[in-house]
């Protein structure tokens, strides 16, 4: 019974996924300029004075693929960082009045996929109770994203190593 009850506590905890980065607006900076980011990041801009906000797109243009406002009402804004920008830099500015012409530009550069993980069979960078129930479903079979120790079989191999890497990748 402590072992189902274990089990069932370790399913409800969330893994994490990312680290948060802090960018902080300051006049008609964004600081730091340049941030290194993973996918899965958050980023976080705070506000400190005046009406600005965030928009993704390069040259002053807006591409749409965040936005948000830095004001008194607004005094943040997160963007989590998707895998489709693994290996790039993306370009972001204020669009406020002429914000952007007077060098209110900043870069995310977004490193690559995140690296291997053995065990996180669900791909959510994280070796949790998901993974393991995904191990159990496949024991016996030949299934490949779940051989987790690469012998050809789902088998207790690939549950000692799923156990193994247990916690956020």
């Amino acid at each position: 019974m402590k072992t189902i009850s274990l089990l069932c506590a370790l399913s409800l905890a969330a893994p994490v996924l990312g680290d948060t980065v802090i960018v902080t607006q300051n006049g008609l900076d964004y600081s730091p300029p340049e941030v290194v980011v993973e996918v899965g990041d958050t980023v976080r801009w705070e506000w400190t004075n005046g009406n600005h906000n965030v928009a993704s797109g390069a040259d002053c243009s807006v591409d749409g693929m965040f936005f948000g406002l830095l004001n008194r009402t607004n005094p943040a804004f997160e963007y989590v960082v998707e895998e489709s920008l693994a290996g790039q830099t993306v370009e972001y500015h204020c669009t406020v009045a002429n914000h952007c012409g007077f060098g209110m530009v900043a870069y995310l550069i977004v490193g690559d996929e995140n690296p291997p993980c053995p065990g996180d069979i669900n791909g959510d960078q994280a070796v949790t109770f998901d993974d393991i129930l995904a191990l159990l479903g496949s024991w016996g079979s030949s299934d490949p994203d779940k051989d987790v120790d690469g012998n050809g079989t789902v088998d207790f191999g690939d549950l000692v190593a799923t156990l193994a890497n247990w916690g956020p990748c």
